[in-house]
């Protein structure tokens, strides 16, 4: 069967430096701030009524939420 679930294709595997702010990450959050340091980006991610910072190097790849 060649069945996609409408979740599957609502998910979309971006490059940490095509992030934006307001992007939901999944299992993650929505981000609120990015902030690029020498080898890595530090985000703000909303998750569980909190602030938390997550720290991704460069060359990682997130997926996302995407607004199909």
């Amino acid at each position: 069967m060649n069945y996609v679930s409408e979740t599957l294709q609502a998910l979309k595997a971006v490059s940490i430096s095509e992030l934006t702010i307001g992007d939901s990450l999944v299992n993650l959050g929505t981000v609120l701030e990015i902030n690029e340091n020498e080898n890595s980006f530090s985000l703000v991610i909303e998750r569980m009524g909190q602030r938390q910072v997550w720290n991704f190097s460069k060359i990682e790849e997130v997926v996302i939420k995407s607004d199909l």
